[in-house]
């Protein structure tokens, strides 16, 4: 087979040709495939057809290519055969690849029925049973690249507790589902093929059990974690991240202490929540976590953080290199008080200083010195200027400390247009309230002064972002019979001074080694925090949560926790050949690579039943050879099945 270029009155289409020799032994051409507009570089023309003519004729053979060819190759054989065998219209030609002169055999597309093969009867092939096992084959890979068997047979877990404890966490990352339902969910996937039957057996107790199990282990397993993963990776692990999230229940969770009314991320105020407090390393791996209250305040929050971080720092031996660990925070948990606890006990920071305390260093804004941050331009470009500062800090019972900071003062156009637009929203919807109240007042349909006092105050109330610049009040007429007159008044003063400070903010640290390029950098690795939370959340089922036991929601989210593991390692993985592929990406790609069952029927009235995985496809090859998997040395299972009847032809 071999590919050629035709034109019609649409353009150039690409066409995929097959020679052979008819009858006569005469040589002839065929069309297999006409395909568009595909557009398929000359030089991989041969390499194409040729491939594609292997997999057509020879389906059990493997896909071989010269080292040099490009990485697409794979992915338009793939498209190609593909598309032939959807649209059913192409038949082999018989003897094909041993030379023979032969006839084109079945160009007009008819089937005749009742065909052998080897005794085979080909028109009752079929199979069933199809379970996905792309996304379980990549997550049970990097189970076993954490060596989490090891460790959990080390910690007294026999073989069936190993196996549902990879069930249980690896689910996470294909289709999340609870405890309960996932015996139902593991029956319908390709565990059972890779772990055996014995995986399916029992009921939904045994993943209750085992997920306790797991709980009681925490700070075993999540210290094997962060020593494997440096391993692996050589992660300097110096600068810590530290952010807050929370997630809420269904049901009134009446049996968990934790769980309490809180400001919910997702504004699910009406449902009791937990607050979940987590670090991280620079790259986005999770170190430690601890589950708190859900009415609990971020800055108290680090207070009972403390032991998990010296946990952490301690084991890398941070506090004793000549440079303290640098803890990155946002600005709800970096409190004075914080920062002085932070200092008291061997930890540096960095941190956002708050929306409104920015309006005081108003005038360091308008001074000069400020300079880009290196590629950045447009509207991702960002200025900053670092200025040292002794300040005296105040402390309850008449405590002072003098404190020597570095500030960042930053002004980013991105975030200056963002406010911009934010901010004149938010007056457009209070002047249409108030423009609604005065057309009340002046149709008379409002006239009670207590009732407009009350309704210029839940304007106010409704509005605390616009209301602040504008003066509201209404004028009583001295003749009761005449309407009133609602007014308001912008206050210029104040909106043209805030309009100076729109996207400027203040990152302020006590340490004085680092250039500003570098400290706001670090900042923005704040990012991969909240990257790590609407992984944890979306893709890995950690909300909501169904629980109501306080062991049974800590597990819950532990397990979500591990799963996060998982992918941190398939992340960085990826990354180390430039792929920045989201995880739902991945797994979508994964998803059509499967088990199946095949039906064998043969004519002396049995059937061969083979279960084996699929061949990847190229996209699909590309992601298990950077893993080094191998699917070829998966299970396969053949039984035969003697039927009554013989299968009729």
């Amino acid at each position: 087979m071999f590919i050629r270029k035709a034109k019609n009155k649409y353009g150039e289409v690409t066409k995929l040709v097959e020679s052979y020799r008819n009858s006569e032994g005469r040589p002839r051409q065929r069309l297999v495939a006409s395909l568009g507009c595909l557009k398929i570089p000359r030089q991989s023309w041969r390499d194409v057809g040729k491939a594609v003519e292997e997999r057509l004729y020879e389906t059990n053979q493997p896909l071989l290519l010269p080292p040099d060819r490009p990485p697409e190759v794979r992915e338009w054989i793939d498209y190609i055969v593909g598309r032939i065998e959807r649209e059913g219209r192409w038949r082999p030609i018989r003897n094909k690849l041993s030379g023979g002169a032969c006839e084109d055999s079945g160009t007009s597309g008819k089937k005749k029925a009742g065909g052998t093969l080897d005794g085979v009867l080909i028109d009752e092939l079929s199979h069933m049973h199809s379970t996905t096992l792309g996304p379980l084959l990549l997550g049970l890979h990097a189970w076993k690249a954490l060596k989490m068997p090891e460790l959990l047979r080390q910690l007294g877990l026999n073989q069936a507790q190993r196996d549902a404890a990879a069930a249980l966490v690896i689910n996470r990352i294909e289709d999340p589902v609870s405890e309960h339902a996932l015996p139902a969910w593991l029956s319908r996937s390709s565990f059972p093929d890779l772990l055996g039957e014995d995986i399916v057996a029992g009921g939904d107790d045994r993943f209750y059990r085992v997920g306790d199990a797991l709980l009681r282990l925490q700070d075993r397993i999540e210290a094997h974690i962060r020593d494997r993963q440096a391993d692996i990776f050589g992660l300097d692990r110096t600068i810590l991240l530290y952010d807050l999230t929370n997630t809420h229940f269904e049901g009134v969770c009446a049996s968990n202490p934790k769980g309490k009314r809180g400001k919910n991320k997702q504004k699910r105020n009406d449902c009791p929540q937990v607050v979940v407090g987590m670090v991280f390393d620079q790259s986005g791996f999770e170190l430690a976590h601890r589950t708190f209250q859900g009415n609990m305040n971020d800055s108290k929050s680090l207070v009972e953080m403390i032991d998990e971080l010296n946990r952490v720092t301690d084991a890398a031996g941070l506090h004793d290199l000549s440079r303290k660990p640098l803890l990155v925070m946002d600005s709800g948990v970096a409190t004075k008080a914080n920062r002085r606890f932070l200092r008291r006990h061997g930890y540096s920071y960095l941190v956002n200083d708050s929306r409104p305390s920015r309006k005081k260093w108003v005038d360091h804004f308008s001074r000069a010195g400020f300079e880009a941050i290196p590629g950045r331009d447009g509207d991702r470009q960002v200025l900053v200027r670092l200025e040292d500062v002794e300040t005296e800090e105040k402390f309850p019972g008449g405590e002072t400390e003098i404190v020597s900071e570095r500030l960042i003062l930053c002004r980013s156009q991105g975030r200056c247009d963002k406010e911009r637009a934010i901010r004149s929203k938010a007056e457009q919807r209070l002047l249409d309230d108030l423009g609604k109240l005065s057309s009340s007042v002046r149709n008379g349909n409002l006239k009670a002064h207590d009732k407009i006092q009350r309704k210029i105050g839940r304007i106010r109330q409704k509005h605390p972002r616009a209301g602040r610049y504008y003066d509201i009040e209404f004028e009583q007429p001295k003749d009761k019979a005449q309407c009133g007159i609602a007014r308001w008044k912008r206050k210029d003063h104040q909106w043209e001074t805030d309009e100076k400070m729109l996207g400027c903010y203040v990152l302020r640290t006590d340490r004085k080694d680092m250039a500003k390029e570098e400290l706001w950098n670090l900042y923005m690795t704040l990012t991969r925090a909240e990257e790590g939370f609407k992984v944890l959340k979306s893709d890995l089922g950690m909300r909501p949560n169904y629980h109501q036991l306080e062991e049974r929601v800590d597990t819950h989210i532990f397990v979500t926790v591990l799963a996060f593991q998982l992918l941190c390692y398939i992340r960085k993985m990826l990354e180390s050949i430039g792929d920045n592929r989201q995880w739902d990406t991945i797994r979508q790609i994964l998803r059509t690579h499967c088990y199946a069952t095949i039906i064998l029927p043969t004519s002396n009235g049995s059937a061969r039943h083979i279960r084996k995985p699929g061949i990847p496809e190229a996209c699909q090859h590309k992601i298990y050879d950077l893993f080094n998997i191998n699917p070829g040395k998966l299970p396969i299972r053949k039984i035969t099945v003697e039927t009554k009847k013989p299968w009729k032809m």
